[in-house]
């Protein structure tokens, strides 16, 4: 019968217009389409491993990608409907960023630290890894990492590459003073590190080949100082383009290499929705067991976090209990209480955390003020 569709029960069913499945047809296209498909990356530097699935998981394509903005462009811009783009954070994060922040409706850089489906797997591979990847996603299990825009990009990449070079300082001035005891020679204070009179101390050492090593170690710190300085004059510069770093000077205890270091790693702190965020990315937050509804076992310092923003925060909570202000009346306080130094520090590093987070919200500067100072044990 021309026209008619006999059904399971045997009961006669007119066959759809043409017109009508050409529609049902464009509705299923189009449901395709607006459904979110889910673009997993295993990135590496030549080639990146390219999964496309479904919001059910299924995979719906696979390729190869070399790891190019015009390549990957090119990729992620012919996969129709709405996308979200989810790789591990790396050294390329940016990169693939910039390239598809403008193509698809979500780029997210996970954190792999948090990823253990896929550090703790005793087989790994690229498609492997991309597939726990996206099994991670779908469990609403993956830790995104911020990533900012200009300037604060170069600002960080810039305070890092000064951190290193101090560190090279460290060490060439430890080996300069270990070659120097190997033999007996005393080198207490700096003055071994100057200019003036290296050629007393070198003729000292008893071989011409320990000699040279001696100069070789000298001409490293030299060198090593002369960029530093070049560095620090690059920081200054792109400093001027952020005032806020002034600003955040006028907290004590607070210089601008600090000030900078706190700009470049918070950005903006309305990302952070509580206080606890902001010490946990600070590094200065507290663990603690909970078993049954108790804690168990001593509160602990937290071991992660931005470690070069920690190390600034205690420097400048160092510094700033060494004036007069009410920073430091507020660790006195804490000290009468019977704080143990450490934590007292800590919870002026948490403070200067603060009182920076609300400079930059607010655009104000620094009032003594507002600082609270808890009472002493003594007060009625």
């Amino acid at each position: 019968m021309h026209g008619v569709v006999i059904t399971k029960g045997g009961a006669p069913m007119a066959r759809p217009k043409k017109s009508t499945r050409k529609l049902r047809k464009a509705a299923r296209k189009k449901d395709a389409c607006d459904e979110l498909k889910q673009i997993l990356m295993d990135v590496h530097a030549s080639e990146c491993e390219v999964l496309v699935c479904s919001e059910g998981g299924e995979v719906l394509l696979e390729q190869r990608v070399p790891t190019t903005r015009e390549d990957l462009r090119r990729a992620i811009g012919g996969i129709r409907g709405r996308k979200r783009v989810v790789f591990e954070h790396g050294p390329l994060t940016t990169l693939i960023k910039d390239a598809l922040v403008d193509l698809v409706d979500e780029v997210v850089a996970a954190d792999p630290t948090q990823n253990d489906l896929i550090a703790r797997a005793e087989t790994s591979s690229d498609e492997l890894d991309a597939r726990r990847l996206g099994m991670i996603d779908r469990a609403e299990g993956v830790h995104p990492v911020y990533v900012p825009d200009e300037p604060y990009r170069t600002l960080r990449s810039l305070l890092c590459h000064d951190h290193a070079m101090a560190d090279q300082v460290t060490s060439a001035k430890n080996r300069l003073k270990a070659l120097l005891r190997r033999h007996g020679i005393r080198c207490k204070g700096k003055g071994v590190y100057r200019k003036t009179g290296r050629r007393e101390i070198a003729a000292q050492l008893p071989d011409a080949h320990w000699r040279w090593q001696l100069g070789s170690l000298w001409r490293q710190l030299d060198w090593l100082r002369k960029e530093r300085v070049a560095a620090r004059r690059q920081l200054r510069r792109i400093c001027k383009g952020v005032p806020v770093v002034r600003k955040l000077t006028t907290i004590p205890g607070v210089g601008w290499l600090v000030a900078a270091t706190i700009v470049a790693w918070i950005v903006d702190p309305k990302r952070f929705g509580r206080l606890n965020q902001i010490n946990a990315y600070g590094g200065l937050g507290l663990g603690q067991h909970v078993t049954r509804w108790r804690f168990v076992g001593p509160k602990r310092a937290s071991k992660r976090g931005q470690r070069e923003l920690k190390r600034v925060l205690f420097i400048a909570a160092r510094s700033a209990t060494l004036g007069d202000n009410a920073l430091k009346r507020r660790y006195q306080a804490r000290i009468a209480w019977r704080w143990a130094d450490k934590d007292a520090m800590r919870d002026i590093a948490r403070h200067i955390l603060y009182i920076a987070c609300a400079i930059m919200r607010t655009g104000k500067e620094y009032d003594d003020r507002l600082v609270n100072v808890p009472p002493g044990p003594g007060a009625a």
